[in-house]
Parts: C-alpha cells; structure tokens; sequence
C-alpha cells in the first residue's frame, strides 16, 4: 500500500509544469482584512478606505415645517414665560345696537384675554476623546459630532411642532419637558377622523373651510410621501395624454399645490413625520433609562364608545377596509423618560366583538426603578406589516391609588395610519419662539476627552387655534393592497371618507 502511494504521489508531482509550480510559490493579496488573516502577500496589502461618509439615515434636507417656521422668522423670547393677548370678539351687533331717537344704548365692549407659552429646552451633549482628536481619520470627529447635534436639535423640533405635549410628566400638567405641538393645540373642533381611509380633494376643502371658519386661509398641508403618494394617484386617471421630452416620455402626477375653497394649499410631503411612531423592537434601551412595565391581560369592555373597524368591499369586490372587529389586536407599553425609552413590555392581545368596544388595558410600573418616567407609551401592531404603531401617551401623573395606569383603545388611533396638518402658515398665526437660539456650550474637561452640548430654548406658539386642522386615520398608500387602479377612473376609498370630527 505504501508503494502505491508513493507511486501515485510521484505521479501528482511530475504532472505539475513549471509555470504551475511558479504560481504555487507566488504573493497574492487575498481578501483579508485583520493582521490575522494578511499574511505572505497579504501583509503587503495598503488598505483602502473610501473618504466620504454614506449616511442612511435622515438628514437637514428631510425637514418640513422646522424650516418653514424658520423662514417665516423666529420670535424673541424674553422670560421663561411669554405672555401674549387674544382679541377674540368684537362687541355685540344686530338689533342690540339699533335705538331709537332718543336714548342711548349699553356699554359695548371687545372681548379680549391673555394665554402664556412656557419656553422648552432641548440640549445634545457629544464627547469625543483626546486619541481620535490626534488620529487621522477621513472626517474630524468633533465636526461630525457638531453636524449630527445640529440634525438631533433640528429634528426634535420639527417632531414636537407636531406631537409635542407639555402634560406628560410624573408632575403638575404643564410641567413637562416637551413644549406644546399642533396636534394638542388645534381648536377640539378642528380634527376630522377619516378612519382609514384616502385623503381625498372634499376632506382638504372641509379643511380649509374650517380654516376660513376661523376667519384664515388655508396655505400649507403637511403629511408623510405615502400619503401624498396616494392623494397624487386619484388624478392618474385626469391624466389622458403622456407628454413627450427630450429624454422620452414622462408619465405619473405629483400634486404639489391644491386650490382649495380658501386658499391655495402648498402640499409638503414629509419622510420622517412620523418616524418616531413606530416601536423599534431591535433599539438598545439606555442603561439609565425607566425600567420594563407589565400589562395585564387586556379587558375588552362592552359600549365604551369604540369605533373599531368591519370590512368594505367595493362593487368589485376589492377590500377597500380591513376588518377590526373579531381580529386579534396585539400590545406593547413602553415607559419613556429624560434618559429615553425602557424595554418594551411583553406583547399582550385582546379581541374586540363589536364596534362600540373598547379594550382596557392596566399598566404596571416595577416597584424599583432606576426613574420614575415621565409617561408611558402604548402601541398597537398593524397586522399588515406587523408593525407597532403609537396609539396613546399617558402621563405618570394619572396613576391611580393603585400605582396602575389604565388606557383605553377605543381605536381613536388606527395603526398604520398618518396624521395631516393643514394650516395658515403665517406668522400671527404661528410662530417658533426662541428664548436660546442654537448655541454651542464647551463644557469642563474632567478626563481625557473633550465635550460640548448643544442647546435650544424655546416653544411653539399657535395664538389663533381655529386656523390649523388635523386630520387623523389617513391612509397611507405603501400599507395597503393594489386593489384600487385610478388609471380606469376608479377610487375605491377615496369618496367612502368618513369626515366626522
């Protein structure tokens, strides 16, 4: 047997060429990328690393209304609170103020009140130590860090112009570290419930009517892509011709203006509006954040005035509503302090049986905390996307004598919708008030790294509430089916609009 190997072994070797054997003994470079695995020709290798940054996520040019409000100018603050004054009404009118020849009539006088706006303060801090200062590196790590402050300032901002709400604190209301944002600034009459479906041109023109109600004009509208997307693809079938170009044919519509019954409204679309309404499951708490809450098993109760969904179908049979009622829906709570969100809960469900239902769900904070929260968060899964989708905020501060914090989901917030704010945006209306502008603070170096912070004071102010609508439930277009086909004329949700405020 050995002979026979050394036989076949001769046999290997002599059929190796010359130029073969060469190739054996040659250098390569090879694909690795740790001194462990560059060795020979590998350890010759220079590594190559492209100099410029890709950013994934989003950036300055992403925001909305933050720099419209900018442009628009920013009002001085002069105190932690500002105070201003409503003339809400003129006199009495009509047959009060006819008199007869001789006589004289009452005393008739404007109706006006003060309102105050409590300055907010949002602050970034960034460190960066004294080895990556003296590295060379393909970007300065203090400018990146500047830049990436300036995103995180910008964008809070632009988020609590919207969602923002004073009253979710462990204290007094009003209290809170966030300042006041539209949604809970509008008038209570100016929020019209589309329950899932299509912003259409009627929903925008009850908008501006409401507007003009408030003696406005209605200018601007802002809403994420998917649902201007989908507000876009009900003129598809207007579209009767396909315009040439140079460069070919151009097809498809983007609706960036509507004329409306009062006021030209500027339609802005927005990729992060509603970014921090989903539950990022994958997210690494802060060590210091508010500890994980427990939820008992949800309660449905019966005629607690929910308005949970049934099916629809259209005349041919395409499924224009996803049914709700005799579905699963599934929860998680989440407890949010100044440190950032704790772990979501585990996920609990309960089934609704009919429209009126409401499903009662009982929140428990741990008895030791690393901090005692701020609020707790509740989101609902979209069954589409399977998703977690924000549908309520409750303050600490509404614990019972039980340490319990009870919500109700009467589906007032349908996940896998979105929000639309339609407005005047002028500057007696509303105005981003700044007690601090942007300012750059060094701070102490106590090691061997250099920090800063960044920090903004200020708040929103909306003086006349009957001039900025929302919309609420809108369909957005990337969560739902492709049943519906505007290039035939068709709209299969868009006029089904339930506009009840």
């Amino acid at each position: 047997m050995a002979e026979l190997e050394e036989v076949v072994d001769k046999s290997v070797k002599t059929n190796i060429t010359p130029v073969q054997e060469e190739v054996m003994k040659s250098l390569s470079a090879g694909y690795g990328i740790t001194p462990e695995t560059q060795t020979d020709g590998g350890a010759l290798k220079v590594e190559s690393l492209d100099p410029q940054i890709k950013t994934l996520t989003y950036g300055q040019d992403d925001f909305t209304i933050y720099p419209d409000l900018l442009q628009m100018g920013t009002m001085k603050a002069n105190s932690t609170v500002e105070k201003y004054v409503l003339f809400t009404n003129h006199g009495r009118i009509g047959h009060s103020r006819f008199q007869p020849e001789i006589g004289i009539g009452d005393i008739n006088t404007p109706k006006m009140k003060q309102k105050t706006v409590n300055m907010k303060y949002i602050v970034d801090l960034k460190q960066q130590s004294m080895a990556i200062n003296f590295a060379t590196t393909i970007e300065d790590a203090r400018k990146v860090n500047e830049e990436d402050a300036m995103t995180v300032i910008g964008k809070t901002i632009e988020w609590a112009v919207f969602y923002g709400n004073a009253d979710l604190t462990s204290g007094n209301k009003g209290d809170g570290l966030e300042f006041d944002g539209l949604a809970k600034l509008i008038d209570k009459h100016n929020h019209i419930n589309l329950h899932g479906q299509s912003l259409t041109p009627e929903v925008l023109n009850k908008a501006a009517v409401l507007i003009g109600k408030g003696f406005g004009v209605a200018t601007d509208a802002y809403m994420p892509i998917g649902v201007k997307a989908d507000f876009s693809n009900q003129f598809l079938g207007a579209q009767r011709v396909v315009m040439p170009t140079n460069d070919g044919y151009t097809a498809g519509v983007n609706v960036d203006r509507f004329l409306s019954a009062r006021g030209a409204i500027r339609l802005n679309g927005s990729t992060i509006m509603d970014v921090d309404n989903m539950l990022d499951l994958d997210a690494a708490p802060n060590p210091q954040a508010p500890a994980q809450v427990s939820v008992a098993t949800p309660v449905v109760v019966p005629d607690a005035g929910g308005e949970f969904l049934d099916e629809i179908k259209d005349a041919q049979g395409n499924v224009i509503q996803a049914k709700e009622i005799g579905v699963e829906q599934k929860y998680r709570v989440v407890a949010t302090g100044d440190h950032g969100d704790g772990l979501p809960s585990d996920e609990v469900s309960a089934t609704p049986t009919k429209a009126t239902d409401g499903i009662k769900l009982t929140i428990t904070l741990p008895a030791m905390q690393r901090q005692v929260p701020d609020y707790v968060g509740i989101y609902r899964q979209d069954p589409n996307t399977e998703v977690f989708y924000l549908i309520g905020r409750v303050a600490i501060n509404e614990m019972d004598d039980e340490g319990n914090i009870v919500f109700t989901d009467t589906n007032a917030v349908i996940p896998g919708t979105a929000d639309v704010f339609v407005g005047e945006m002028k500057k007696p209306t509303i105005t981003l008030m700044e007690f601090i502008p942007i300012s750059l603070l060094q701070l102490a170096v106590v090691t061997n790294a250099t920090q800063f912070a960044v920090l903004w004071g200020g708040a929103l102010r909306l003086a006349i509430p009957k001039r900025w609508v929302q919309i609420h439930n809108v369909r957005y277009n990337l969560y739902t089916d492709n049943s519906e086909n505007h290039m035939l004329g068709l709209n299969t949700s868009g006029y089904f609009a339930n506009t009840k405020g």
